[in-house]
């Protein structure tokens, strides 16, 4: 059995990729450009230096790429203010079913620790995490392994005995780049051609990754 559980936060205990691709592409209208989900696949789960570096690289250096995600935090808490935080349905009892089991809990989030903690704890969920590690709080973005290494230092676990849960391509390499193994969480993308080896297993709820714990504890 796994010594500590560490979680993605959009997409994964939020149910928020949906909400800020559509923002991205309102946002990007407005700017003349036109943001599809193949741009956004490549930028998910990255901090905001490595976002921008890889929007540069599909649209060019001459496209504002901090006005026009300026513009989609706008729409995106306008969004939030209106409907609440959506959470990813079954997410609270799989962080209770972890509890239970005295497993650790802890956050790998490429979203800034002041906007992290305010949604977990509007969700009534930051008391479940033990610990809290946000991209502002690390040198290099996902998919490089920073984040999850500091979360397992700070968990006192070795990477091998952390599972990590993960939607975007960035944070699955981020992951298994720190040697933790890595559950897909399908989201907005339900595949990546070079994660498929790199995951243990895809689930689609939450029900599924409690059997799937279940089935680990009792081999």
């Amino acid at each position: 059995m796994y010594k500590a559980v560490i979680f993605d936060m959009d997409g994964v205990i939020f149910d928020t990729e949906k909400v800020l691709m559509k923002c991205w592409e309102q946002a990007g209208n407005e700017f003349g450009i036109c943001i599809e989900n193949k741009h956004l696949s490549k930028m998910r789960g990255s901090n905001i230096n490595t976002g921008k570096v890889i929007f540069e690289g599909m649209f060019g250096k001459d496209i504002d790429f901090f006005k026009i995600r300026e513009r989609r935090e706008i729409l995106k808490d306008e969004y939030i203010l209106k409907n609440g935080i959506p959470i990813k349905e079954g997410i609270e009892d799989l962080l209770i079913y972890i509890k239970n089991q005295g497993i650790k809990i802890g956050l790998a989030t490429s979203t800034i620790e002041k906007i992290a903690t305010k949604y977990l704890k509007e969700a009534n969920l930051y008391k479940y995490f033990d610990t809290i590690v946000c991209g502002d709080m690390i040198q290099n973005s996902k998919p490089s392994p920073d984040i999850y290494l500091e979360a397992c230092k700070i968990l006192n676990v070795k990477p091998k005995e952390a599972l990590v849960f993960e939607d975007s391509r960035n944070g699955i390499w981020a992951g298994y780049n720190a040697g933790c193994d890595v559950v897909m969480v399908v989201d907005i993308d339900d595949m990546y051609e070079d994660t498929e080896d790199k995951i243990i297993t895809k689930i689609d709820s939450y029900e599924q990754a409690i059997n799937f714990l279940k089935n680990i504890k009792e081999r």
